[in-house]
């Protein structure tokens, strides 16, 4: 540019995006209007208003842009209909005029003949005459003068009725029902409705046949297509009965007998089965509800389809399950049992019983002991359970309180004792008529025992003596074989003798006061009585003793030492436990 020219201004449009800068500015203003000059509520108003209108402008213009788009289109698609409609009309006017073209001349002439033939025959009427040569050689002459026209009436009708002839055919082949035949070895079985049904059949034999030995079978069936015009059809129930009926010499419909799981065989008819497992339960069937009848073993029958080399006749399946097999048969002896009675219980006589049980004569019989009472066991036995409802005593327990104002070794019932009542509900087992043993179903308290309440003196001489556990442990550490025992009848022994070598020592067998403590040559000799409180243990025959009269002893401590003083054939500790005045088994205490 020369000097001398003066700078014209730049004329051109700033871009778009200067606009889109201005709105950017306008609602930056807005917004800062809200935010910085405070407002609030009045300045969001305006930023939001603002903000729906631009929204909505640009929602506005592209719903029009979108309307446009689609009239353009269904503009263009209208055209096309337009276009198609007019080749499809401009197509059939010409058929049509080529049509009576073609067909105008012979149709005239075939109206003009229908006129005339019908005139002879209203003239045939009135001179009373037939009119059927006339009408016959007119019809002929016609035809033979109009050879052309006939030719083209042919070339139009012959094509119309071949169309509705096949129609006709379809519509009526459509119109029937069809079925199919089945065969079974060539035998017709029953018609059907489709193929379905016999594949529901198939499923029916298949779910119902029983295979007790790994065979397999397979319908092998042939269908013919047959029209159902007035004929029965069968369900997959009917189809498969006659296929059975069909197939006997493989298959039959028959009952099998299961016991514990194992396939006993098979019988067509069940009835006398059925009547043999029923006279077995019967004996033991007494009408109450609360017995309830069965068998030991799982028995089963099952209805169904079975091979035929499974089947066995009815008479010797209802013998077998009646029979026996080889097995002992044992009994375990319950508390009041005897040789004889075991032998009653069990329909055998005690010379069988013996024999069956060598040894069993002459020797003991101790309660839980096994005795073989059978050397074969019936195929089936037969089971049941009695229900019974009892009232049981709940005993009461006793329990010593100490009294520390009462003297050591006196005692006083400060409550007596009530026993309880319980309410069961019983299961009785019998097996063959035998009793097996019983199971608690329920048990119901309907009265709680009471307890009896002692009160124990722990007072001797003005002091309180501590009360011992209440179990002992052994007098003799070390030394536990008896010499003799506890035996509260003839020849009655009050207490425990353990022999030890002289001088072992003798402890405590629980916490106490010793009470008496002796020396003499007679009757126990040496000895000592510790009160525990609720009971009292001697230690006699002893060589020496480490307490006396009055001392506190403790569980464990050591009192005297083993001799045989009194009178005494060796060197041993006999050991009582008393309560009061009573002796008792020191074990109870242990």
């Amino acid at each position: 540019m020369s000097s001398g020219q003066k700078k014209t201004p730049n004329t051109k449009k700033k871009p778009r995006a200067h606009v889109r800068g201005r709105s950017h500015t306008k609602l930056g203003s807005i917004y800062r209007r809200y935010t910085s000059q405070g407002k609030g509520a009045a300045g969001l108003r305006d930023f939001l208003v603002y903000l729906c209108y631009r929204v909505g402008f640009a929602a506005e213009k592209a719903c029009i842009f979108a309307a446009d788009r689609l009239t353009a289109r269904w503009e263009v698609l209208l055209a096309a209909a337009v276009r198609l409609a007019d080749t499809v009309y401009g197509f059939s006017s010409r058929l049509f005029s080529i049509m009576m073209d073609d067909l105008g001349e012979p149709l005239r002439v075939l109206r003009d003949a229908w006129w005339t033939v019908r005139k002879i025959v209203n003239e045939g009427r009135e001179n009373k005459k037939s009119s059927v040569s006339d009408v016959t050689g007119y019809i002929v002459r016609g035809v033979k003068k109009n050879r052309r026209h006939t030719s083209t009436i042919v070339s139009y009708v012959v094509p119309f009725l071949a169309a509705l002839v096949f129609f006709g055919t379809v519509r009526y082949v459509f119109s029937r029902d069809y079925g199919m035949n089945v065969f079974i070895n060539d035998e017709n079985v029953g018609t059907i409705k489709n193929y379905a049904v016999l594949e529901s059949a198939d499923k029916m034999i298949e779910n119902q046949l029983v295979s007790t030995d790994g065979q397999t079978w397979d319908l092998n069936a042939k269908v013919k297509v047959t029209g159902l015009s007035g004929k029965q059809t069968l369900d997959a129930r009917q189809l498969s009965n006659n296929i059975l009926n069909a197939s006997n010499e493989d298959i039959v419909t028959a009952t099998g007998l299961y016991v514990d799981g194992q396939f006993s065989g098979a019988v067509v008819n069940s009835e006398r089965l059925r009547d043999s497992l029923n006279s077995m339960k019967a004996p033991y069937e007494n009408g109450d509800p609360n017995r309830t009848v069965s068998f030991v073993q799982d028995v089963s029958l099952v209805d169904g389809i079975y091979f035929t080399s499974s089947i066995v006749s009815d008479t010797k399946l209802a013998e077998m399950v009646q029979g026996e097999v080889s097995g002992e048969k044992r009994y375990t002896v319950v508390k009041g049992d005897s040789p004889s009675l075991i032998a009653s219980k069990n329909g055998i006589t005690l010379k069988t019983l013996y024999s069956l049980n060598p040894g069993l004569e002459g020797g003991g019989l101790w309660v839980g002991d096994e005795l073989i009472v059978s050397a074969s066991v019936p195929f089936l036995q037969v089971k049941y359970t009695e229900r019974t409802v009892r009232n049981v005593e709940i005993p009461y327990k006793t329990i010593t309180e100490k009294n520390n104002s009462m003297n050591l070794g006196t005692t006083k019932v400060s409550q007596q004792g009530e026993v309880g009542n319980r309410e069961e509900v019983v299961d009785s087992l019998y097996i063959d008529g035998v009793f097996q043993g019983e199971t608690i179903v329920q048990s119901t308290v309907t009265k709680e025992p009471v307890n009896k309440i002692i009160q124990s003196g722990t007072l001797w001489n003005g002091t309180v003596i501590t009360g011992g556990s209440g179990r002992c442990i052994w007098p003799v550490p070390g030394y536990t074989r008896l010499s003799r025992g506890f035996a509260g009848r003839y020849p009655r022994h009050d207490g425990l003798d353990i022999p030890a070598p002289y001088g072992t020592p003798i402890v405590a067998a629980d916490t106490g006061v010793v009470v008496e403590a002796r020396y003499t040559n007679r009757g126990y000799g040496i000895y000592c009585v510790i009160n525990h409180g609720s009971y009292s243990t001697r230690y006699a025959h002893c060589s020496a003793l480490y307490v006396s009269t009055g001392q506190q002893v403790s569980q464990g401590q050591v009192i005297a030492r083993v001799g045989s003083t009194g009178w005494s054939t060796g060197n041993h500790c006999h050991f009582e436990v008393m309560v009061g005045k009573v002796r008792y088994n020191p074990y109870s205490w242990m």
